[in-house]
């Protein structure tokens, strides 16, 4: 297992950090974003965004759950993006009320699902764990695991 761990001293550098991650992205990987509230998530998806190429404003999917994003010109092939917050479900199996399957198998999809300890995973899914630790007021640590 690769583990990659950053400091980011700012809401740039975390937007910086993860367009960079977002350039090595392929259809099919789900990033899995786990932390507090505040600890950085939503910048993160804002930054893998931009480095997606999406020019559209990115917020959380809190209250609507799921949100897409029309991805162009990707290299990798990547065709949209999918940004889940299963905060407010109640069981793993809600998740798929959501439809959240075919998109990790439509060959076209990058997933970035916020607490994923509700969502049912596949065992073969190509998950990305990214751990957000809330370290001052500036300071983010970021893990990634794959």
């Amino acid at each position: 297992m690769n583990v990659m761990e950053f400091i980011s001293k700012s809401e740039k550098e975390t937007i910086e950090f993860a367009s960079e991650i977002a350039k090595t992205a392929k259809p099919g990987d789900i990033f899995t974003l786990e932390g507090d509230l505040g600890s950085g998530k939503t910048t993160f998806a804002k930054g893998f965004a931009l480095g997606l190429g999406i020019k559209k404003a990115i917020t959380s999917p809190t209250f609507v759950i799921m949100k897409k994003y029309d991805v162009s010109g990707n290299p990798n092939n990547i065709e949209r993006l999918v940004h889940l917050d299963c905060y407010r479900f109640g069981y793993p199996s809600e998740i798929e009320s959501v439809g959240l399957s075919e998109y990790y198998s439509d060959g076209e999809s990058v997933i970035l699902l916020e607490w994923p300890e509700k969502a049912d995973l596949p065992d073969d899914a190509n998950t990305h764990e990214i751990l957000f630790e809330y370290l001052d007021e500036n300071r983010r640590k970021i893990k990634i695991s794959a």
